[in-house]
């Protein structure tokens, strides 16, 4: 824990003081709040959450003085392969993030009890504490006796492996969170316990960042031999769960880690993800009682559906997210580099009519930052900018004429099958001007590589960022080519990057917001990519899934070695 010398506890203290205690939710983007509430974290107490075929007594929390049970394989469908790869580092996608997720640990996790993700609810994983002796360092004290599947020990040394990878990956690998990295001067592990990270200026986020599964530890010595994790198509971890099989679109198999170095857990004999792109055959599924949980394209009239077949064998759940729907303009290409083809690309496209009919209300605008988080431009102002309050098809096609182009015009686009609602919304509004899209659907091993590649005109794409946080947002999908994995536009902009710069490092809420939006106001005046909108995650579970609690984020909680049975 940390002393009353804490550079960051002093600092949120006066921090506190000055708003009287009722922003510490607000702190939650900085990493003063983070050092100073979250250092640390022992068990959690087992509550009731809410498989198939049980009848329940209620709904999620009903039961918290069940004893867990042990054994059990909970099933779930997932839309697409965790392919390219089965490396958790590699991928943006939660189709890549659950199956994977349960087999490894971080350092730092997001508390499994609590939906939100601020950073009084981070808690310790690997790392048992960590303190701050200088604004530039932060010291983990890591987790004895943790062993790899493979049952050699874990130490400080893969920890450091696993940053400096995501700093800076092996040749030819993608890092889609190198960014977060960018003020990571050196990382060191004087001892197997210790680690310790040095900055070249405060980092606010650092955190935050990794308390998410994107940050999952590997082995130093696999990722060394084969330049990446999932090698062959195996995983070797510390979590509570190891890969039994992948079948590759049908099934990923995991299987208890009875030498997990949490006694006791993880009470499940096993997770089972199934496969299956077809969002109609999926839902049968679940009602069939095949799923015990399901996610992916989960509309309000889904869950009135399961509600009204299953009545109190299920739960279902709408939680707002850091997940939207984005259109990116391939600025390598001619028309879209030109930022009036951009603009009209926004204005041809009806957010009302995009929340009502691919969504059915269940989403909200919002520009980069999540408009339900703390640090987005308020709504009036955003919808100043070109089509972000209502489309204006004369406008949009007076900009394409302003900037020669000739229409009809024809326009290639990639996206996942699991996109193809929110895809085909888009053709049908960029024809309203003139564009006419070519829409090719695959899975996330062929599809995303697209788009990587920049091989396309126009890619509509679902983008959910870890945390509600502007370093892990815009590192990701703002920052100049070479710096943002899924800036897929390729829009690069100094003054983006700049500004991302300033606010990374300020530490004093109002100050990082005001900062935070300037930046917002610079990106969305540069057209880098359309949104759609922000919208809720739908889930359902059967009851008999207990002591399991849905994240606002997708990448958060879902190694569930506390979750369990109930028969």
């Amino acid at each position: 824990m940390h002393g009353e010398n804490d550079y960051w506890t002093r600092s949120l203290r006066r921090q506190m003081s000055r708003r009287a205690g009722l922003r510490v939710g607000a702190l939650g983007a900085g990493l003063a709040g983070a050092f100073a509430l979250a250092c640390g974290g022992g068990e959690k107490k087992d509550e009731g959450s809410s498989a198939p075929g049980a009848s329940g007594t209620g709904p999620a929390g009903a039961a918290a003085v069940e004893q867990p049970r042990m054994g059990g394989i909970i099933s779930q469908r997932t839309a697409t392969d965790p392919a390219p790869n089965l490396d958790i580092h590699q991928t943006t996608t939660y189709t890549g993030v659950w199956p994977t997720a349960p087999v490894f640990n971080q350092l730092v996790q997001f508390d499994p009890a609590k939906p939100g993700s601020t950073p009084q609810d981070i808690v310790a994983d690997l790392a048992e504490k960590w303190e701050q002796p200088d604004p530039n360092t932060l010291v983990f004290s890591l987790r004895k006796g943790v062993k790899w599947h493979d049952g050699t020990d874990f130490t400080a040394e893969d920890a450091k492996a696993t940053l400096d990878w995501i700093k800076k990956p092996a040749q030819g690998k993608p890092s889609a969170r190198a960014g977060t990295q960018a003020t990571v001067d050196s990382i060191e592990s004087p001892d197997p316990s210790t680690l310790r990270v040095k900055f070249s200026r405060p980092t606010p986020s650092y955190l935050m960042n990794l308390g998410s599964h994107y940050f999952a530890i590997g082995p130093a010595k696999e990722l060394a031999a084969n330049g990446e994790l999932g090698a062959g198509g195996k995983l070797n971890g510390t979590g509570p769960f190891k890969l039994k099989s992948y079948q590759r679109s049908n099934l990923v198999e995991l299987e208890k880690n009875p030498a997990y170095h949490i006694a006791g857990r993880p009470y499940l004999d096993g997770l089972k993800f199934f496969i299956l792109p077809d969002d109609t055959t999926a839902f049968t599924n679940f009602s069939g009682g095949q799923y015990h949980m399901i996610y992916g394209n989960l509309n309000k009239s889904d869950l009135d559906r399961f509600k009204s077949e299953l009545g109190d064998k299920v739960d279902t759940f709408e939680v707002p997210s850091f997940t939207r729907d984005l259109v990116f303009p391939n600025s390598t290409r001619k028309p879209y580099d030109d930022p009036r083809v951009r603009q009209a690309i926004s204005l041809a496209i009806d957010r009302d009519a995009a929340i009502k009919v691919v969504r059915e209300g269940g989403a909200r605008r919002g520009g980069y930052m999540a408009p339900h988080g703390v640090w987005a431009i308020p709504e009036a102002e955003l919808r100043k900018y070109e089509g972000y309050d209502k489309p204006n098809i004369e406008k949009a096609k007076q900009l394409l004429t302003a900037a020669g182009v000739t229409t009809p015009m024809e326009a290639n686009a990639t996206t996942r099958t699991d996109f193809k609602n929110m895809a085909e919304f888009v053709k049908d509004q960029l024809s309203k001007i003139g564009i006419n899209v070519r829409l090719t659907l695959a899975d996330t091993a062929t599809a995303q590589p697209v788009l990587n590649r920049g091989d396309f005109d126009i890619g509509p794409w679902t983008v959910s960022i870890n945390i509600d946080d502007p370093d892990a947002t815009f590192s990701e999908v703002a920052l100049s080519t070479g710096k943002a994995a899924r800036n897929w536009s390729r829009v690069n902009d100094p003054q983006i990057d700049a500004l991302y710069d300033k606010q990374s490092v300020i530490l004093d809420f109002e100050e990082r917001k005001k900062a935070v939006q300037d930046l917002e106001r610079q990106a969305m005046s540069q057209y880098q990519f359309t949104n759609l909108y922000f919208y809720n995650l739908n889930f359902a579970k059967y009851r008999s899934v207990r002591n399991f609690e849905f994240h606002q984020s997708l990448y958060t909680n879902r190694r569930m070695e506390a979750a369990w049975l109930r028969p």
